[in-house]
């Protein structure tokens, strides 16, 4: 675990780092998605393994399904509550006017943790159904899916319900904050059922290709573990091929429904999300069959950090034959297909190296935990070693993960790229400025060029503009005196750069940043 966490941790160095802007995007998503993850099912493991010891052991299957049920809607609530704090939503009964910028960073810090929470606590409860009561065959197993979405959906509406309700309570408008809380909510609902519908899919798709039904959390007892045949590991494998190109046809069938409604919405980013899911559950169980049938190690712990290694390796390998097959137009200028397919799979196997570090990281407590047994029970030191290690993780990701994830991601878009751009300039400006080679003519020409382009970033207007005629914005210069940057000249380089603008805000990375040239 420490040899392959301290691996892990210098490939993120050199990735994070990479010249390519997308690359270092990819490289922060799959981070902060290992520990949202890591996080969240440490949470709910810890809290579960006490439920399950107090409320369940020894009961009868309905006593065991209702617990498992009224942990999912414990989670699913603690999740409602939690967001409408952190929106802003409630801040007349706290009397604090929130910053928005500050608001849309907490909101999503909690409610990826929460919904990834809220999703395992999900996958517990319809996987308890599914083990007591749809075991007898894989179709059996598989009718919990449209059970599962058709509770969710339920659960949902009467949350729904509830939110307008108290969005209306104060002045009976939604203000922006409260306007937020809904749409991040909703947000982290569609990653619950995704999650959730996806794994119990991936269960029975299993059962029907092993003959075996793995428990709630996935996991086959040794002897079935170490008896898959590579036929098996293909076909599963084969499946999460399957999940992709249906995830394909939601994109474009998303791309092709002009004004869908907002049930319909809602509907197809469900199904986005389970279909991405899909394919990580998929390729992640079929490389562990793969890997576990290769028998090159009894122990549990160094099988999982072994699959998280290989996985990491080759989805990074992966990601950036995609990224150069995107950046070079292999499949045509305009293919908007082709690209929607690039992100979605980079999407995919980002979500895929999360779920196979996860894994490593809950097997390493359980094996600390069963060290500690003598000392103190295992229930209880994982559910320390738990709390323990998410006060130090979640910090970390909340204060300096998250915000450079958002960041980079932001550049995908015209706004986020053109300050993205702003930034290189910022840089070379500052470059400049500490060189004490730099001509002093140079530095005037770069400090007017830097304002241009700050104009642009912002979509500010030259302030030549409404000045009486006649008036010229001049420059000394070695030559003479020179006029520059007039409101004119200005306006007719905005009008030939929106010509030349790029269809994707990410290859900005690609423009040459020079305060300096012609």
């Amino acid at each position: 675990m420490l040899m392959g966490s301290i691996g892990f941790q210098m490939l993120m160095f050199y990735l994070v780092n990479w010249p390519d802007r997308d690359i270092q995007r990819y490289s922060w998503q799959v981070i902060s998605q290992t520990i949202s993850i890591f996080c969240a099912v440490l949470l709910f493991q810890g809290c579960n393994g006490l439920v399950e010891e107090h409320f369940i052991k020894g009961s009868s299957p309905p006593m065991e399904v209702a617990v498992d049920m009224g942990q999912m809607l414990f989670w699913l609530t603690c999740m409602q509550i939690v967001l409408a704090v952190t929106s802003g939503a409630l801040n007349e009964y706290f009397g604090a006017e929130p910053d928005m910028e500050k608001v849309e960073l907490n909101l999503k810090s909690w409610s990826v943790l929460f919904s990834h929470v809220a999703g395992f606590a999900t996958i517990n409860a319809w996987g308890s159904i599914q083990q007591e009561y749809f075991s007898g065959s894989p179709l059996q197993a598989l009718m919990v899916v449209p059970i599962g979405y058709t509770g969710l959906i339920i659960i949902y509406h009467f949350f729904d319900i509830v939110r307008e309700h108290v969005s209306h309570m104060d002045d009976d408008v939604k203000d922006e904050f409260e306007e937020k809380w809904d749409e991040e909510t909703e947000e982290a609902e569609n990653d619950v059922a995704g999650l959730s519908l996806s794994f119990l899919t991936v269960q029975a798709l299993r059962f029907a290709i092993s003959g075996l039904l793995p428990n709630q959390e996935g996991n086959e007892s040794s002897s079935d573990a170490f008896s898959h045949s590579s036929r098996q590991c293909h076909i599963l494998m084969g499946c999460g091929v399957g999940f992709f190109v249906l995830s394909i046809s939601v994109v474009n069938l998303e791309r092709l429904w002009e004004e869908p409604s907002k049930r319909m919405e809602r509907v197809i980013e469900i199904l986005n999300n389970y279909f991405t899911f899909g394919l990580s559950w998929c390729f992640f169980y079929g490389v562990r069959w793969g890997m576990s049938a290769a028998r090159f190690t009894d122990e549990n712990a160094l099988l999982m950090v072994s699959i998280a290694l290989f996985l990491s390796v080759v989805s990074f390998l992966t990601i950036f034959i995609l990224d150069k097959v995107e950046d070079n137009h292999l499949f045509g200028e305009d293919s908007e297909i082709a690209e929607g397919a690039t992100e979605k799979m980079i999407s995919g196997l980002g979500i895929l190296i999360g779920f196979s570090w996860e894994q490593s990281f809950d097997t390493a407590v359980d094996v600390v935990a069963e060290g500690l047994k003598h000392e103190c029970p295992p229930l209880i030191s994982k559910m320390v070693m738990s709390v323990i290690l998410v006060l130090i993780v979640f910090p970390a990701w909340r204060i300096y993960i998250l915000p450079m994830e958002r960041e980079l991601s932001e550049e995908m878009t015209e706004e986020g790229g053109k300050k993205a751009l702003l930034k290189q300039y910022a840089q070379q400006h500052f470059d400049l400025f500490l060189h004490n080679a730099t001509d002093e003519d140079d530095l005037d020409k770069a400090h007017l060029l830097m304002k241009r382009h700050r104009r642009n970033a912002h979509g500010l207007q030259h302030p030549g503009h409404g000045v009486p005629s006649g008036l010229k914005h001049l420059m000394v210069t070695s030559s003479g005196i020179v006029e520059v940057d007039a409101p004119e000249e200005h306006d007719r380089q905005e009008k030939q750069g929106e010509k030349k603008k790029r269809k994707n805000a990410a290859h900005q990375k690609d423009l040459a940043v020079s305060l300096l040239g012609p």
